[in-house]
């Protein structure tokens, strides 16, 4: 699903949008706006895959927006003027539509976008040879711009904040833009169990496990009622390879 919000002072140009994005599937309207600045304080709060910006309104302008938001979604500027087009992929805009706005165009810019979340969000699991000769299985994690590759033996538990995931590791914690439903489909199923809504934690690492929590270096997680009897079952079938 592809959370957007709609930012244009005109209110035909935003129901025009409305109109073609309903009939497009795993698309999420959040809000509209006709003042840049309410959307402005929206977006500070809160996180969208994507934002639909006009370039010429009020107040501040659709090139202007983005540099007042920390981390910005992806754009699809949306404009009548056509000279504008330049500096907004300098903006590293997805597309850049022209008003009117007919629907196979708009299509062309989604298709765009879920392409760039799928490679984005995407962790690359690969194989690699270590000085034994034995098979390491490691993973890149994508957090900001960059990429981190990470030994799977290495990843004690992963914790989750919404749209996001924070990968602890034996060395370091890394940040990055996943939902935790997308890293159980990435992760080896044999080596990490959820117990939580909130968490996934690595079986090797676990030191002790208590009534309602275990207990990985220090650090309690909890186990909720949902996944305790999975948890357990897996446990007592649970045999490490080291």
């Amino acid at each position: 699903m592809i959370t957007y919000v709609i930012i244009d002072d005109e209110p035909a140009a935003i129901e025009v949008l409305q109109f073609h994005l309903n009939k497009i599937p795993s698309m999420e309207l959040k809000l509209s706006f006709r003042d840049p600045l309410e959307a402005l304080d929206y977006l500070q709060k809160h996180k969208v895959d994507l934002i639909f910006l006009d370039i010429n309104m009020p107040e501040l302008s659709g090139i202007s927006f983005p540099k007042f938001l920390q981390n910005p979604p992806l754009i699809i500027f949306t404009t009548a003027y056509s000279e504008y087009a330049l500096e907004s992929y300098e903006l590293k805009a997805v597309d850049y539509l022209l008003k009117p706005i007919n629907f196979d165009r708009l299509l062309q810019a989604v298709i765009k976008v879920k392409h760039f979340l799928n490679k984005n969000n995407e962790a690359i699991i690969t194989s690699s040879k270590t000085a034994n000769d034995s098979l390491e299985q490691t993973i890149f994690i994508k957090s900001g711009s960059e990429f981190h590759q990470v030994s799977i033996q290495n990843i004690k538990w992963i914790e989750s904040d919404g749209n996001y995931v924070t990968f602890h590791t034996t060395k370091r914690s890394i940040l990055a833009r996943y939902k935790l439903s997308e890293v159980i489909d990435i992760i080896p199923k044999q080596l990490f169990v959820r117990i939580h809504r909130s968490y996934i934690v690595a079986l090797k690492h676990i030191e002790t496990i208590k009534k309602h929590c275990i207990v990985i270096n220090e650090k309690e997680i909890p186990i909720s009622s949902k996944y305790r009897e999975g948890f357990l079952t897996i446990i007592h079938g649970y045999r490490s390879e080291e």
